[in-house]
């Protein structure tokens, strides 16, 4: 079981699609799948039930999912740590801005806002 396993689960239980899923983690569809099933088959467990649209996971996959949220979370946890450990400014932020007013103000200082 790998981080990249669990990663590319979650990613299908959040969007319901393999393909959508596969684009969002950037990598091609087969080689999300081929993931996917080996994680399957190492657990020995199915852990989304193909058959639907969207793709949800099943009873185990659910209990599955649980526990990925939770290990990723400790994950990032952990670089986050040490990152800030080193003085380092890190992590994730979202701007949200209209799109009526995005072409004519973002421009301005997002530049300076990204140094």
């Amino acid at each position: 079981m790998t981080i990249i396993q669990l990663e590319y689960l979650m990613a299908v239980a959040n969007c319901g699609s393999f393909s959508v899923a596969a684009e969002h983690c950037f990598v091609t569809q087969p080689s999300l799948s081929m993931q996917i099933k080996a994680l399957e088959e190492e657990l020995g467990v199915v852990l989304l039930d193909r058959t639907k649209k969207p793709i949800i996971p099943t009873a185990v996959g659910e209990v599955v999912l649980e526990q990925a949220r939770e290990t990723l979370r400790s994950y990032n946890h952990i670089r986050e740590s040490v990152t800030e450990m080193r003085g380092e400014t890190a992590g994730k932020m979202r701007l949200g801005v209209i799109p009526t007013i995005a072409p004519y103000l973002l421009h301005k200082f997002i530049h300076t806002f990204v140094k």
